[in-house]
C-alpha cells in the first residue's frame, strides 16, 4: 500500500516466520512455498513501492532459486527482471533485453496466458528504449514468435 516501512517490517517478518520451517497449522498450498517464491514475493513488493534495483535483484535470485523446476514462475520472475532494469531510475536496456530473451526462450514449451500478458508488460517496458539495437532486435524477436504485430 506504499508504505515501504511497513514493507521491510513484513519481508522481516516472513523471512523469520519462514526460517521457523513448518507448523502443524501450516495451510497446505504452503508446501509450495519455498525460498524462491519468497524471493520472488518480495521482489513484487519493491516494484510495487518502486525500489527497481532491488525488485529486479530479487527477482533475478527467485529464477536462480527455483533452479530447473517451475518453468512458468521463472519465465514470469525473469520478466519482471527484464522490466524492472528498463524502468529503473538508470534505465540498463541492453540488461533488460538480455533478461527479455531469456523469457522468450521459455515460449516453446510455457504457454499461459499471464505469461503472454507479462510478455505484453515487458514489450511496454522495453518501447522506450526501441533506438537500443538490442531492444529493437529483441521487440521484432517477440513480435515473430507471438504473432504481435
Amino acid at each position: 500500500m506504499g508504505d515501504a516501512g511497513a514493507t521491510d517490517q513484513a519481508v522481516v517478518r516472513a523471512h523469520h516466520l519462514y526460517a521457523e520451517g513448518p507448523a502443524e497449522a501450516d495451510p497446505d498450498w504452503l508446501e509450495f512455498f519455498t525460498p524462491a517464491e519468497l524471493a520472488g514475493l518480495e521482489s513484487l513488493a519493491r516494484a510495487d513501492l518502486a525500489q527497481h534495483d532491488r525488485a529486479a535483484a530479487g527477482a533475478e535470485q527467485a529464477v536462480l532459486l527455483h533452479g530447473e523446476n517451475f518453468a512458468r514462475n521463472r519465465a514470469l520472475y525473469q520478466a519482471d527482471v527484464a522490466i524492472q532494469h528498463s524502468v529503473r531510475d538508470r534505465p540498463e536496456p541492453e540488461a533488460a533485453a538480455e533478461a527479455a530473451a531469456r523469457v522468450l526462450a521459455y515460449l516453446p514449451t510455457v504457454r499461459s496466458d499471464r505469461l503472454l500478458q507479462q510478455l505484453q508488460n515487458v514489450e511496454s517496458a522495453l518501447q522506450r528504449h526501441s533506438r537500443v539495437p538490442a531492444v529493437a532486435d529483441w521487440l521484432e524477436e517477440y513480435r515473430t514468435m507471438t504473432g504481435v504485430r
